[in-house]
C-alpha cells in the first residue's frame, strides 16, 4: 500500500500550542512523538511506502534517525521547509529511499504531484491530476472542491493516508479550468 503524511515537525521544542495534532494536545514532546509513531505504525506496515511530504523533523540528525528507525515503510521524502536534519552530518540519508523537494507519482490511473506546500496550479491540473500537499496545519484535509488534498498529520489524528483514501475523497471533485474554458475532459 502506498500513504502520505506531512508536518509531524518530531522533536519540536517551544510553545504549548506547538505540542498538538489536531485538537490533541500534549503535556510533552516525548508523548507526541510517542503518540505520532503509534498512530504510523498503527497503519503502515514493513513493506509499504510512504511518501513524507515535508517537516519531518526539527530534531538533530541522529534523534531523526533513531525516529525513522522505529517507523514501519519504505520511506521517501519531499522536503519541506523545516527540515534542518537533513544538513547534520550524524544524519543516516540511506533511511529514506529517495529524498526531493517535488514528485510527481502515477498511480491509480492518474498522476499524483507530490510538494510540500499547496499550490493553486500543478502539472495536469487541467486534467484532473491530484495534488498532495501539507504545510498548512489543517485539521481538514479538503479546503476547495478541486483535487488538492492536504495530507498532514492534524487533518488526520496522526496518522499516515492511504492513496486510496486520498482517491476517495478526492475523485468527484474536477478542477476549475483557469482559462474561463469549459470543465476539463
Amino acid at each position: 500500500m502506498i500513504y502520505f503524511t506531512s508536518d509531524q515537525h518530531f522533536w519540536q521544542s517551544g510553545r504549548k500550542s506547538v505540542l498538538r495534532v489536531g485538537a490533541r494536545v500534549f503535556d510533552t514532546q516525548e508523548k507526541r512523538n510517542a503518540f505520532l509513531i503509534q498512530q504510523w505504525n498503527a497503519v503502515v506496515q514493513p513493506e509499504d511506502q510512504v511518501y513524507l511530504l515535508g517537516d519531518f523533523s526539527d530534531g538533530t540528525g541522529m534523534q531523526t534517525n533513531c525516529v525513522l528507525r522505529s517507523l514501519n515503510g519504505v520511506k521517501y521524502l519531499v522536503c519541506g521547509n523545516n527540515d534542518h536534519y537533513l544538513d547534520d552530518p550524524q544524519f543516516d540519508a540511506s533511511l529514506y529511499q529517495g529524498v526531493q523537494s517535488y514528485m510527481e507519482l502515477h498511480e491509480m490511473e492518474t498522476k499524483f504531484v507530490l510538494f510540500h506546500f499547496p499550490i493553486e496550479i500543478w502539472s495536469g491540473y487541467k486534467n484532473d491530476r491530484i495534488h498532495l500537499h501539507g504545510h498548512l496545519h489543517s485539521c481538514s484535509a479538503m479546503n476547495k472542491p478541486v483535487r488538492r488534498y492536504e495530507v498532514g498529520v492534524d487533518a488526520h489524528d496522526g496518522k499516515p493516508v492511504s492513496i486510496r483514501e486520498v482517491f476517495q475523497c478526492v475523485r468527484t471533485y474536477h478542477n476549475a479550468p483557469q482559462d474561463g474554458g469549459d470543465k476539463p475532459q
